[in-house]
């Protein structure tokens, strides 16, 4: 108890030291006819006074992409656990413990000057409606107007109360920071949980979708923003109801000074299909990411892709693992400069491993199939055969070899030090020759 009061007392604190930070918004209360052109939801009260909640329901068996949504129940938070660390998801999660956040500001910034004026929470649930099937239940907490965030935050505090793990797209760096600060200015409100608000909290189990996206999908798709991968991976295309992203703070703004909820309802939309698109990304993710190659094979993935998986086994020790997703990238990469990367860190990956027979096929394969003008697997080759082999004159065929490519690159792409080196190199081996 003495810790919730400590912690309550240092809220309150910094509620009187950066009061004066507060945004200056319009202060009018929205008209009731404004309300009521809002999506249909219900205003709810707590003693910290109302706010407005517009809620959806969604069967398992509802797609969204590839999978249905029930699909992520399937999975496991802890398949991602290896790969992220710093998650927090070696707890025994699965994802019915799971709050799907996003949030709508009235900056795209940080800092104390931002509300998050608009809350999406996703979570699955047994829905009392249909006779306690499971559902995939969204609720869109929305401030019509600044005097009513304590209340949503006292709404939101009671929800995350029920869940133990939070589930975002970039919301370590931004929407649960957002939310935190938030909630230290609100340490007044009336019946404000702390302790369920501390899901919140940076030591608290947090899936963010950004990283493990990154790490699978950049190598294809370059962006990896929401958007694009709703498009590119989910195969999903939102309809002429979204909004920028880049455009919602300042339709916030035009909503509380004129009353008319077009606008905001796109963002309603917008945000909505942020959540529901968290989940059929988390199942990919979760699924590619959560498996071995043998047990991927069945799937269709992207040479690319498998390239990602086999840096990210790569990056866990998981080094057999590694070098047969390498293998199957190969199988399926076309563009050369793409090939040559797996190539060299295949051949890297042998060459680690001492397995010297793959390793230098590696190499043979990678000179005679992309030709790029790269001297690295002749000079791996050479390295091997002085070093390993002990055959000298190998060694020099493949020293020159790489001492020829060098120098016939363009002028701009030669580089001194290492024609220099090459030169040193193939003195040393035909002395060996000699001796």
């Amino acid at each position: 108890m003495s810790d919730t009061l400590d912690r309550l007392r240092r809220l309150q604190g910094l509620r009187r030291q950066k009061k004066s930070a507060e945004p200056e918004l319009p202060p009018p209360p929205v008209a009731a006819g404004a309300t009521r052109a809002l999506l249909h939801g219900d205003v709810i009260e707590n003693a910290a006074g109302a706010c407005y909640v517009v809620t959806r329901h969604y069967g398992l068996a509802d797609a969204r992409g590839p999978q249905p949504l029930g699909a992520l129940l399937e999975r496991d938070p802890d398949a991602l656990a290896g790969h992220f660390p710093h998650f927090g998801l070696h707890r025994h999660l699965d994802f019915t413990q799971a709050a799907f956040i996003d949030t709508e500001t009235t900056g795209l910034g940080g800092g104390a000057g931002i509300y998050a004026f608009m809350v999406g929470v996703g979570t699955f649930e047994a829905d009392r409606a249909a006779d306690g099937d499971w559902a995939f239940v969204v609720r869109q907490f929305f401030m019509r107007n600044p005097a009513e965030e304590g209340a949503l935050l006292v709404a939101l505090a009671d929800l995350l109360g029920r869940y133990a793990m939070t589930v975002t797209f970039n919301g370590r760096a931004f929407d649960l920071p957002l939310l935190r600060t938030r909630f230290r200015y609100n340490a007044w409100a009336p019946d404000l949980d702390f302790e369920a608000a501390a899901l919140l909290d940076e030591d608290r189990p947090h899936l963010d979708l950004l990283m493990p996206a990154r790490r699978l999908w950049r190598r294809r798709l370059q962006s990896c923003r929401l958007i694009n991968l709703e498009q590119h991976i989910l195969g999903l295309t939102r309809s002429g109801d979204d909004v920028p992203g880049h455009l919602i703070p300042q339709i916030y703004v035009d909503y509380m000074r004129t009353g008319n909820a077009a606008d905001i309802n796109r963002v309603f939309y917008h945000n909505h299909e942020d959540i529901v698109t968290m989940v059929g990304l988390a199942e990919a993710l979760t699924r590619v990411l959560g498996s071995a190659p043998e047990e991927l094979r069945e799937q269709v993935l992207d040479g690319d892709d498998w390239a990602a998986l086999a840096i990210a086994f790569e990056k866990r020790g998981e080094l057999a693992e590694a070098e047969h997703a390498y293998g199957h990238a190969l199988e399926t990469l076309t563009a050369p400069a793409s090939r040559a990367d797996v190539y060299r860190r295949l051949g890297a990956l042998q060459k680690r491993r001492q397995r010297w027979d793959d390793a230098v096929a590696t190499w043979q394969q990678w000179l005679s199939s992309v030709p790029d003008g790269d001297p690295t697997p002749y000079v791996e080759l050479a390295k091997y055969c002085e070093w390993q082999s002990k055959d000298y004159a190998q060694a020099a065929m493949w020293t020159g070899w790489a001492l020829h490519t060098v120098q016939t690159l363009p002028p701009r792409q030669r580089s001194a030090a290492l024609i220099a080196e090459l030169e040193h190199r193939l003195a040393r081996v035909k002395g060996k020759i000699g001796d």
